[in-house]
């Protein structure tokens, strides 16, 4: 009986699939609203400089979160359901080859602080039309979030170190 429920439990990793297709058909529809922004940028780009500037970071906020998303469904796929058999290993990301739950807890929590800096960049190019009270929040969360990341960091090495 014992043996039947430790396979079971190790078999519920593939309960994570479908999550991870599910992130793929949000990232999918965030991808059309994208080349659908990108389109009527384009089409109607006759602002000055600094409301272009203000679009196109807008549009590398979108990309960082598209990268992100990737980022957490490849490394979860990668360490909890099972390695990906890829043959080409020159078409392989990079980062799946030293990935585990620690550095992709870093890299998903530098890629936030990350997103988090684009939009206050955004909001500093802008600054004529920035609510002080929400950029002083955006400021914070920031902070929080980078300092977080760096936290995470610090353990990941830390624990690194001692495993090796």
């Amino acid at each position: 009986m014992s043996r039947l429920l430790d396979k079971f439990i190790f078999a519920a990793r593939w309960m994570l699939y479908p999550i991870n297709l599910g992130l793929l058909a949000a990232l999918t529809v965030y991808i059309i609203h994208f080349l659908h922004d990108d389109y009527v940028f384009i089409v109607s780009s006759k602002g000055d400089l600094e409301t272009l500037m203000v679009a196109i970071l807008g549009f590398v906020d979108a990309f960082m979160v598209a990268n992100l998303t990737i980022m957490i469904v490849q490394g979860s796929h990668q360490i909890f359901i099972r390695k990906f058999q890829i043959k080409d290993t020159m078409d392989s990301p990079q980062y799946l080859d030293h990935i585990d739950t620690g550095i992709l807890k870093v890299k998903v929590a530098m890629s936030i602080a990350s997103i988090t800096l684009v939009q206050l960049l955004k909001d500093f190019v802008n600054l004529e039309k920035v609510d002080w009270t929400l950029e002083t929040h955006r400021i914070i969360v920031h902070v929080i979030t980078l300092a977080s990341a760096l936290v995470m960091a610090v353990i990941w090495k830390i624990t690194k170190s001692r495993e090796h």
